[in-house]
C-alpha cells in the first residue's frame, strides 16, 4: 500500500476494538522491550477498563513454539501486541489480534493455507507499513496498542503517556529529535489530558536522576571528547562554565540547574564536538524534544519518558516485564523499588558488555562490521551493546554493525543495527536480516534501521556472507573480493 490510508486504520482499529470488547477471554502476548512492555501495560489496562478477563505473556521472540502456543490457546481471543506481523501468515488462531509496527510477511500471506487475499490479511492485523505509515518513525507497537485502547474508550486516552514511553524506547524520536507523523497525535492527546508534555532540552541521558558530571561521563549518544568516561574532566569542564556541581550537600542533576546554566553548557559541548571535528548533524542531535510525565515526580526515573523506557527495558531483559508492567500501571511500591534495582544492574552490565566488545575488538568488512560476544553478553541486550557501540564515536559510524550472542535455547541470537544516514543510501537491515537468515536456515526481520535473527550456531561466518552482500547491493556496489 504506497499513499497514506488513515480511514483505513482507524476502521481495522475501531473493528479490533469491538472484537476484543466482546470476548470472554483474552490472551495478551508481547515483547520484552521496552515498546513491549508499555504495549502489553496498555493492552491490560484497556481490557481492565473493559470489564475483559485476560492474562499478559511477555516473550523474547516470536519462533515455532510460541506460535504452536498461541495457536492452541484456549482464550477465544489472542492479542499480539509489538510482535506478530513478520509471522502473520502462521498465525491460525480464529481470533487473532495483531498490533505491531515490525515490517509484516505481506508476501508470504497467501501461503496461509491458501486462503488469504491481502484484504483478509488486514483483518484484525493493525500495522503502520499496512496502511502507508512508517512503523520504524511514525508509530510504534505501543503506539499502535494505544490507538485501539483508545478507539476501545476514550478514557484511555489517558494511557497516551505509556504509548510516549514506548515510541522513545523504541527510538522514534531519533531521526528528527522529535517524534513526528501518528506520534504527534499521541503526544497530543497526552498534551490534552495532562499526563504528558514536550519540551526543548539537552537530549543526554540522565537529565532527572545523574549528577550533572555524571550526566557528561557517561554520554555515548553523542561521545563527547575528553568528557565521556573521565569523571575528573567532566568535573573540571562543568565548573569552568561556572556551574556548581553541588548545592549544600546534594550533587545537581540538569533538571536542577538554572535556564542560563543550561545554556552556558550546552553551548560549551556544542563548540566541544565543532571544535573536535564531529559534524554538525551531530551537535545538532544533542537539542531537541524530550518528553515528560507530568503525573510522575521530578527527578525521578519515571519523569522523564527516555529514562522510564530504559527501566521497562531493564525489567523485560532480565525476566520480569511484569514487574515494569505493574509500574506502567500505576505500582509506585514494591514493583517500582524493584524495577529501579533490575535498572541500576541493568546498566552496569551494559558497561561490561561494552568493555568486553572493546576487549574482544570490532572485526572490519568492506560493507559491514561485526562481534560475538559468545555466552560473555547477554543475548536480550547484545542489540543496545551493537547500538551503544555504532554510537560511541570509536567506531566507523557510516557501516551497519552485525552482533552475535548465545541464546539459552542453543542457538545465535543476532542483532543488526545502522544509521538514518545509512537508510537514506539504501540500507533496509529488516529485508537483509530476513533474506541472510533464511538462507542459513534462521528467521529474522525488524525495521530498516535496526532487526534480529536467530541462527543456528556454527552458521555465523555465511550469515555474514550472506548479508553483506545484500547489504552491498542495497547501498549502491558489490562487497570486495
Amino acid at each position: 500500500m504506497s499513499s497514506t490510508d488513515i480511514e483505513g486504520f482507524w476502521a481495522t482499529a475501531d473493528e479490533m476494538a469491538d472484537f476484543l470488547k466482546g470476548a470472554d477471554e483474552v490472551t495478551v502476548v508481547a515483547h520484552i522491550d521496552a515498546d513491549g512492555v508499555s504495549s502489553g501495560s496498555i493492552a491490560s489496562k484497556a481490557l481492565e477498563r473493559a470489564g475483559v478477563p485476560h492474562r499478559v505473556r511477555f516473550i523474547k521472540k516470536l519462533d515455532l513454539p510460541e506460535i504452536e502456543n498461541i495457536n492452541g490457546d484456549q482464550a477465544d481471543a489472542v492479542w499480539l501486541v509489538d510482535l506478530g506481523s513478520g509471522s502473520f501468515s502462521q498465525l491460525e488462531h480464529p481470533g487473532i489480534c495483531v498490533c505491531d509496527h515490525h515490517v509484516p510477511d505481506v508476501n508470504t500471506a497467501s501461503r496461509r493455507r491458501g486462503q488469504n487475499t491481502l484484504f483478509s490479511f488486514l483483518s484484525r492485523h493493525l500495522n503502520p507499513h499496512l496502511f502507508g505509515i512508517d512503523g520504524s518513525t511514525e508509530l510504534s507497537g505501543s503506539g499502535t496498542t494505544y490507538c485501539v485502547a483508545r478507539s476501545m474508550d476514550p478514557k484511555n486516552r489517558d494511557l497516551a503517556s505509556i504509548a510516549l514511553v514506548g515510541a522513545v524506547g523504541d527510538f522514534q524520536d531519533s531521526a528528527e529529535c522529535r517524534l513526528k507523523g501518528f506520534n504527534r497525535m499521541i503526544l497530543e492527546d497526552a498534551e490534552a489530558e495532562g499526563v504528558a508534555r514536550a519540551e526543548v532540552d539537552l537530549r543526554l541521558f540522565g537529565r532527572e536522576t545523574r549528577p550533572v558530571d555524571k550526566l557528561l561521563q557517561y554520554s555515548t549518544d553523542p561521545y563527547l571528547p575528553g568528557l565521556t568516561n573521565d569523571q575528573d574532566g567532566c568535573r573540571l569542564f562543568v565548573l569552568e562554565q561556572g556551574v556548581d556541581l553541588k548545592e549544600g550537600d546534594r550533587w545537581r542533576c540538569w533538571v536542577d540547574l538554572r535556564q542560563d546554566e543550561r545554556k552556558r553548557l550546552a553551548s560549551a559541548l556544542c563548540h566541544l564536538l565543532l571544535d573536535s571535528g564531529r559534524s554538525a548533524a551531530i551537535v545538532r542531535r544533542m537539542m531537541g524534544e524530550v518528553y515528560l510525565l507530568t503525573r510522575e515526580g521530578e527527578g525521578t526515573e519515571l519523569h522523564d519518558a527516555k529514562e522510564f523506557s530504559t527501566l521497562l527495558n531493564a525489567c523485560g531483559r532480565y525476566g520480569f516485564a511484569e514487574v515494569g508492567m505493574q509500574v506502567c500501571k500505576g505500582d509506585r511500591g514494591q514493583s517500582l523499588e524493584t524495577a529501579i534495582k533490575l535498572q541500576r544492574d541493568h546498566r552496569s552490565n551494559l558497561s561490561g558488555a561494552i568493555e568486553q566488545v572493546k576487549e574482544m575488538g570490532i572485526h572490519r568488512r568492506r560493507w559491514i562490521q561485526h562481534f560475538h560476544g559468545q555466552d560473555e553478553i547477554i543475548d536480550s541486550i547484545v542489540g543496545i551493546v551493537a547500538g551503544m557501540a555504532l554510537a560511541s564515536g570509536e567506531i566507523p559510524s557510516d557501516l551497519p554493525i552485525i552482533a552475535f550472542a548465545l541464546s539459552e535455547d542453543g542457538k545465535v541470537k543476532v542483532s543488526a543495527r545502522g544509521t538514518r544516514d545509512m537508510v537514506r543510501k539504501g540500507l533496509d537491515l529488516a529485508s537483509a536480516i530476513r533474506l541472510a537468515s533464511e538462507s542459513v536456515g534462521g528467521a529474522g526481520g525488524g525495521h530498516n534501521i535496526a532487526a534480529g535473527a536467530t541462527i543456528d550456531i556454527g552458521r555465523e561466518e555465511d550469515f555474514l556472507d550472506e548479508i553483506e552482500a545484500i547489504i552491498a547491493q542495497q547501498m549502491g556496489s558489490t562487497p570486495e573480493a
